[in-house]
């Protein structure tokens, strides 16, 4: 999985997307089950949240939102779990950042 932290910049009111990938690098079908956010607003999972299937040499991206209502840092994060005795837990911190824009 990569990337381990995705960082968001957005104005009040704006919007701002990272991704991170998923891959299955095995030769079997990987199960796998992305935790939504903790603060949902600001962080939104847009695209392949919940549980998933990876058949085996492929990869999902994984969308993220971040829509601040006002000024100021959002900390966060993703828990992934997963069938892969390696890797059955996983992390994705979000650090988000938002500022009124420059006028």
């Amino acid at each position: 999985m990569s990337p381990h932290t995705l960082h968001f910049s957005a104005a009040p009111g704006a919007t701002a997307t990272a991704s991170f990938t998923i891959r299955n690098t095995g030769s079997g079908v990987l199960h796998v089950n992305i935790g939504a956010p903790k603060h949902n607003p600001p962080f939104s999972i847009l695209s392949e949240g919940g549980a998933l299937t990876i058949p085996s040499n492929s990869s999902v991206i994984v969308v993220v939102q971040y829509a601040p209502t006002a000024k100021g840092t959002t900390n966060d994060s993703i828990l992934i779990t997963s069938d892969d005795p390696k890797h059955k837990k996983e992390t994705v911190k979000l650090k988000g950042k938002s500022k009124a824009p420059k006028r």
